[in-house]
């Protein structure tokens, strides 16, 4: 890699890629698992999916940027996707109802004793007491002491619990061109990014509605892990994960300037591509980060019904072209 690219030798370009080799022929219940031919390779172009950028906003993402001191799992070399542990879920679970004790049930409790007195003339001030003491030592207490201590180790004040620990899934590394794929935080197996293959995958509910999925699979290794990439989006609309995937394509693609979402913002300086893109077009440095939420809701909506008179993906490219560059 050069210091003048930033870019690694096997980096996506999608005007110059090598001949891949041809997609061996699969099984009829690959097929069938698969969905059936996969999604186009193209040269992608400007959209996005709304449903993926919408949250969070980007007042969300300068706070967490100032809380990790910058860190982030999405800059210009980069996307890295993972998840807690299960006991890390457990904490996150716990905190969640500690919260939601504190701030909802604590101010009722408060209310209820404050009236018990006057609509229940039976209780006596050392029932009262009892019961506030019970509550307190074992309900409010231990609530506010995990939420409390969640609360201070999210802004750094004190170290995260030391069982909170991430688990990787998978990374798309624009500046090497590799997709690696992980299992309990090792390496599964790591390939160029045009070794592989876009799945859509559909399936009937019990109530006849189809479900969507989307999957990157390995062109020529059949492996039992697929890279799961439905996540990037709640929308359950097919051309909705087609823009996943040509969003995907443009992050990858070193000859053309990184997706324009408000979590990449902060990257584009440092993306040589991007930034030579955003200087000729002069696009504003702080775009989504100058707006407020009532702005960034208007240009979420705006963006939305533009893309509605917009191809889901760019004009597609052959892979397998003995000459590599061409684009139908």
């Amino acid at each position: 890699m050069t210091d003048t690219a930033q870019y690694a030798d096997t980096a996506w370009n999608s005007q110059r890629y090598s001949n891949q080799k041809p997609r061996p022929e699969q099984g009829t219940l690959v097929k069938l698992l698969q969905g059936g031919d996969p999604l186009p390779w193209t040269r992608a172009n400007e959209t996005v999916p709304v449903s993926m950028i919408q949250e969070p906003s980007p007042a969300e993402i300068r706070q967490r940027l100032k809380e990790n001191k910058g860190e982030t799992h999405w800059d210009e070399n980069q996307y890295s996707a993972g998840s807690l542990n299960k006991w890390g879920l457990i904490y996150f679970y716990l905190t969640v109802f500690g919260k939601g004790i504190c701030t909802m049930f604590l101010p009722f409790f408060i209310l209820m004793v404050i009236i018990l007195p006057f609509i229940h003339e039976p209780i006596t001030h050392l029932d009262l007491v009892d019961s506030i003491y019970i509550y307190i030592l074992y309900v409010f207490l231990p609530s506010g002491l995990i939420w409390g201590y969640a609360e201070a180790s999210e802004h750094g004040y004190l170290p995260m619990p030391w069982f909170m620990k991430a688990v990787k899934h998978f990374t798309f590394s624009r500046a090497t061109g590799m997709v690696t794929r992980y299992k309990n935080n090792k390496e599964l197996y790591s390939h160029p990014f045009p070794e592989f293959d876009c799945y859509l995958v559909s399936s009937p509910s019990h109530q006849g509605i189809l479900s969507y999925q989307l999957h990157l699979v390995h062109r020529y290794h059949r492996y039992f892990d697929s890279i799961p990439l439905h996540g990037f989006s709640t929308n359950q609309q097919p051309d909705e994960f087609e823009r996943i995937w040509n969003l995907i394509q443009r992050y990858m693609d070193t000859s053309q300037p990184m997706p324009d979402v408000p979590e990449l913002e902060p990257a584009r300086p440092r993306d040589p591509t991007t930034a030579v893109w955003d200087k000729q077009h002069n696009r504003k440095p702080d775009y989504w980060f100058s707006m407020d939420d009532d702005e960034f809701e208007e240009a979420i909506a705006q963006l939305r019904a533009e893309q509605r008179f917009m191809p889901s993906m760019g004009p597609e490219i052959d892979l397998f072209d003995r000459h590599g560059l061409h684009t139908k």
